[in-house]
């Protein structure tokens, strides 16, 4: 059974999320702090997290980067910062999705399902173009004699452009298939996480090309 783990400060929504987790199937448990929340990833007790940033004993984004340390586990954000620059700053530290309070737990629940889904995909074969290749049933991908981790959304996007090598990928094939999302959020999560793989492209053959008005392709580096 997927076990998820509530990170949050507030008692009473705390206990109201890991008890609507349980009665859709899921084991879920709580912690109020930061520091337990870490202990229990080490433990490798949790399946996914759902974060809360305004945590009592240190800030929900050093919990998000000290998670990235520990592997790849699927981390939704769920809290009252609004501001698009904390959306950013979750994104850029590792957070693989971001709700704002006050929400509806049915889209807490899509995400969430959307990320498991991800994360838990079935192998495939490797997927290649020049000296990149995806490496099956791993959350790495091989840039020629290197190996470089991704997250869980950094993956599905790179598998869709691999397979989509040379063609423009649209922006809302996008936003359905590694996102999640039938609808156009308005928030720059795309461009954050084409930013971040890009980044660990730097030293491969091929390059992510921005189309504009249409959205992404993958096309090899001119020699």
């Amino acid at each position: 059974m997927t076990a998820i783990l509530v990170v949050e400060d507030n008692h009473a929504l705390r206990e109201v999320l890991t008890t609507a987790l349980r009665e859709e199937g899921y084991t879920a448990s709580g912690t109020a702090t930061g520091r337990a929340a870490l202990q229990s990833l080490e433990e490798g007790t949790a399946d996914a997290v759902v974060l809360d940033l305004g945590l009592p004993d240190m800030d929900g984004i050093q919990v998000i980067e000290a998670a990235r340390k520990l592997g790849e586990i699927p981390v939704l954000v769920l809290t009252a910062r609004d501001a698009l620059a904390s959306r950013v700053a979750a994104l850029n530290a590792g957070a693989d999705d971001y709700v704002v309070k006050p929400f509806e737990f049915a889209e807490v629940l899509a995400r969430l399902a959307s990320l498991l889904r991800r994360a838990a995909a079935a192998p495939w074969a490797p997927l290649q173009m020049g000296n990149v290749r995806l490496l099956a049933d791993t959350s790495t991908v091989a840039v020629g004699d290197e190996t470089v981790s991704l997250s869980p959304r950094e993956r599905g996007l790179l598998e869709l452009l691999l397979r989509r090598q040379n063609h423009a990928v649209p922006r809302a094939e996008i936003l359905r298939e590694v996102f999640g999302y039938d609808f156009d959020p308005g928030t720059n999560a795309m461009e954050v996480h084409v930013s971040h793989l890009r980044r660990k492209l730097a030293d491969a053959n091929v390059r992510i090309d921005t189309v504009r008005g249409v959205g992404y392709r993958l096309v090899p580096k001119e020699m």
